[in-house]
């Protein structure tokens, strides 16, 4: 009887034994799922700050560039040089049409500079500047975007022989005027696209009149 009930006992505590094996395991393995969770909700909380401020970043360069390209023109097409340049990491762009708030002529400008494995893409303003060449030091200067991937600058430009459809080139020349758009891309994705609406030299038809509207001497581009 005796023997038979410390069987019983000894199966008793194997069975114990057994079963607070399992409960510790399944708590470990909930407090790691707990653990985790809690983890990916603050990546889920932290990452749509992140998305919200590189959006804005983004919208704001947007707007800068959209103003810029609808202000751009040219005295004439033969004066280009000193008014527009651009290559994939800078343009320089005049602007003295009133697009200031106290009027006055300033140079605008994008400059895409990679430092410690990021790309920033600048933005400057020069004031009293009305030839691009005539550009010193103390422009006002910030940065719009810093991204992990290359940006680079593209132009769409009218082709120089008549007929031929609007092409993108990094590296827009005097002879195609003043280009289109202007593009920002990020990774050759096009991320902001800035048209250049106008045709004709308001500096041109200002001085000419009404016939300065029918002249290809006014012509931008």
């Amino acid at each position: 009887m005796k023997t038979r009930w410390a069987r019983r006992r000894r199966h008793g505590h194997g069975i114990a034994l057994a079963e607070a094996l399992v409960s510790l395991t399944i708590a470990a393995m909930t407090l790691a799922l707990l653990t985790s969770a809690t983890w990916g909700l603050r990546q889920t909380a932290a990452e749509p700050q992140v998305l919200q401020e590189d959006a804005t970043d983004w919208l704001t360069a947007r707007r800068a560039l959209q103003s810029w390209a609808a202000s751009a023109t040219v005295t004439s097409q033969d004066q280009i040089e000193g008014r527009f340049f651009g290559d994939p990491l800078r343009m320089r762009l005049i602007l003295d049409d009133g697009t200031s708030r106290d009027s006055r002529p300033m140079m605008v400008g994008l400059d895409i500079v990679e430092e410690d494995g990021l790309f920033r893409l600048m933005a400057s303003r020069h004031f009293d500047i009305r030839d691009i060449r005539m550009a010193t030091q103390g422009a006002r200067e910030s940065t719009v975007i810093v991204s992990d991937d290359p940006l680079r600058l593209v132009y769409l430009v009218r082709p120089v022989n008549i007929g031929g459809a609007p092409v993108w080139t990094y590296e827009p020349r005097p002879e195609h005027g003043l280009p289109l758009a202007i593009s920002v891309e990020q990774s050759a994705e096009r991320m902001i696209v800035a048209r250049m609406p106008v045709t004709l030299s308001g500096f041109c038809v200002s001085r000419r009149g009404q016939l300065g509207l029918g002249e290809v001497a006014c012509d931008v581009r």
